[in-house]
């Protein structure tokens, strides 16, 4: 074969080999989970945990406390705040919820849209028909969009149910956190002493780049959501909207959502402005203007400084495994679909670099 020929085959079989020990590895997950969802659930919190908690370790480590006063006091902090979100938070959160859940029981949207679309039809003729808005669609579109959520929340919360249940987020959560902290970098060590020295080197750069991915990558989403959640509560709260701290929280939750989780929020949102705001027609406007505003800030200045240098997933390779995650876990495995690839990614990508390196494959 000519040297040239080589050349461009050689690129071109990397490529096909690392895609098919991706999408081997993801079908052997997916084959998997049901299996054990409940442990992956549990380790997928106390992972989140820790890596929130690790860099705030460290730093007062430095500052010579030692790990186990570390760990003991920012239990005793994570407590202390879960006792006052529990005294002033979650009152709020529960009042506006069951208010919420009233004035659902009480209104018939597929009315109010009907009226909506009128006034819209009006102002802009035609423009029901060309969405495919029409009067006989009304109902089927809320129907489909109250099917959808509904079949979400309910696979997460039988997940849930299976998994993070009291005893496990009371006593098995903390407990692993705490160890995870303690002993995280000891195990890493020991696992990797005793890899072959042949694979030595693989395996330490290997521990290394998934335990910086993903920690970037959780700390990074929390940030972001946060900012997210925080920014669109308090411009629906000045707004003189009802239940902005409901909006908020869903807002900041489903932005954890690559891709489908901004577009999610304008429902329940939208549903929210439906009920609550005096004018329904300037509520939705407002809805919209508010929510492209927070889109723009969060796309424009959050994620290029947090989330593009926390992982390096291709867009395509994320609506793609966003959409397997809500297939086989709901919302939850839309929510941790991204990290779960980014780690298969770097363990395929290394090993294959590495085996050639070292001329085993």
């Amino acid at each position: 074969m000519p040297a040239k020929d080589s050349r461009i085959i050689r690129p071109l079989y990397r490529r096909l080999l690392i895609i098919s020990l991706l999408l081997f590895s993801l079908a052997i997950f997916v084959y998997i989970f049901p299996l054990i969802q409940d442990l992956v659930v549990v380790t997928i919190i106390s992972l989140v945990l820790t890596y929130i908690f690790r860099p705030i370790m460290i730093y007062l480590e430095r500052k010579g406390l030692p790990r186990i006063y570390t760990i003991l006091s920012i239990f005793a902090v994570v407590i202390a705040l879960l006792i006052l979100s529990i005294n002033y938070l979650v009152p709020v959160i529960v009042e506006e919820a069951g208010s919420l859940i009233s004035n659902l029981e009480r209104v018939e949207l597929s009315y109010m849209m009907t009226n909506l679309l009128a006034w819209l039809d009006k102002k802009v003729p035609g423009i029901v028909d060309i969405l495919g808005l029409g009067s006989g669609n009304v109902g089927g579109l809320l129907d489909q969009a109250r099917l959808y959520i509904s079949g979400a929340l309910q696979q997460s919360v039988t997940i849930l149910a299976g998994a993070a249940n009291l005893f496990a987020l009371m006593i098995v959560v903390p407990f692993l956190t705490f160890f995870m902290l303690k002993d995280g970098d000891r195990l890493m060590r020991t696992w990797v002493e005793k890899v072959p020295n042949r694979f030595f080197e693989m395996s330490l750069s290997l521990g290394h780049r998934v335990d910086r991915q993903l920690g970037n990558y959780i700390r990074s989403i929390l940030i972001e959501s946060l900012i997210v959640g925080v920014l669109t509560g308090v411009a629906f709260s000045l707004l003189g909207f009802k239940f902005a701290v409901i909006i908020g929280l869903v807002s900041g939750l489903l932005n954890a959502i690559p891709f489908f989780g901004p577009l999610i929020a304008y429902i329940p949102l939208g549903i929210v402005v439906l009920l609550t705001y005096s004018s329904i027609r300037w509520g939705l406007l407002w809805m919209v203007v508010i929510l492209l505003a927070v889109q723009m800030v969060d796309s424009v200045l959050l994620k290029p400084l947090l989330i593009s240098r926390s992982v390096e997933v291709h867009p395509a390779a994320v609506l793609l495994v966003v959409l397997i995650g809500g297939r086989l876990a709901g919302a939850i495995g839309m929510f941790v679909a991204v990290p779960v690839y980014a780690i298969i990614q770097v363990i395929v990508v290394d090993m294959y670099d590495h085996l050639r390196r070292y001329r085993i494959i």
